[in-house]
């Protein structure tokens, strides 16, 4: 008994040494580049990779709680608050009250959590969040449960969709040959079956009527998606602005990117990773 305590106190330890490490990687110039590869190496010495399905402990990223997942469906770096800072800072400043975010390929809900944290009595907000991965959509409702206290009905406001997004309703395989983390969609029939729906089945089923902000990152099946709902949606429901992940397959993302600007969407933000785009007519 005597040694199991002590194996308990060393472990309560080690997790605190981490969150330590992380509040220093969110707030100081050692959470960025080479430094904060550094330091999750120090974490995963430190504590190792944990279980797929159980949560190490609850931690914050830019002051929203989440469950801290150290495996290769969630990333280390993902909790050092670097990530998408100004397109979630644009989605949240974007979401006035009675406002709409789809958020197509949510994983573990960095964006839907920091935009559902806003809600309130003076401000309402409908999230659809989508992701094709089982595991993703149980830590993300995990995750939003941490809100609760917060939100009490968090759930009357964030949809959690388990199913790819496409350009037919139909079964398709998800590849993880590029890591768990990366999953795909492909022909070749790799690790697991999964439903896929268009978006405007998903928007109808949920009967939007319109849509303030939409974020897709779905690892090159953008096109697909966007394509195929934008060419026969209701005026009312094409999105008033669109954040999309352009550093997968970018000859693809081109012919998108093309598409958008023709459609009547103007670029306003681009880094390395993400494009945001305003409708202008």
């Amino acid at each position: 008994m005597k040694n199991l305590d002590n194996i308990n106190t060393l472990l309560k330890l080690k997790i605190f040494i981490v969150k330590i490490v992380l509040i220093l990687g969110q707030n100081t110039f050692i959470g960025r580049g080479k430094l904060r590869k550094k330091l999750i190496n120090f974490i995963n010495y430190l504590i190792g990779q944990g279980s797929i399905k159980n949560p190490r402990f609850i931690c914050k990223i830019n002051n929203v709680p989440f469950y801290f997942y150290n495996d290769k469906l969630t990333f280390i770096k993902v909790y050092f608050g670097r990530n998408d800072n100004y397109e979630i800072n644009f989605v949240k400043k974007n979401s006035p009250n009675k406002s709409v975010f789809i958020d197509i390929g949510s994983n573990m809900g960095l964006y839907t959590l920091n935009v559902a944290n806003l809600i309130n009595k003076k401000r309402e907000i409908k999230i659809i969040a989508i992701d094709a991965h089982p595991v993703n959509n149980i830590r993300l409702k995990e995750n939003l449960k941490l809100l609760k206290t917060k939100i009490p009905n968090i759930f009357s406001y964030v949809k959690v969709k388990n199913c790819a997004v496409g350009d037919r309703n139909t079964n398709l395989n998800l590849d993880f040959s590029n890591g768990l983390a990366n999953g795909f969609i492909s022909k070749n029939k790799k690790n697991i079956s999964v439903k896929c729906k268009t978006l405007i089945n998903i928007i109808n089923n949920e009967k939007i009527k319109y849509i303030t902000n939409l974020k897709i990152d779905i690892e090159g099946f953008e096109e697909k998606v966007l394509f195929t709902f934008l060419k026969k949606c209701k005026k009312t429901l094409i999105p008033k602005n669109i954040i999309l992940e352009h550093s997968m397959n970018k000859e693809l993302k081109i012919d998108l990117i093309k598409f958008l600007l023709k459609f009547g969407y103007k670029e306003i933000f681009k880094n390395k990773s993400n494009i945001i785009f305003n409708f202008q007519k």
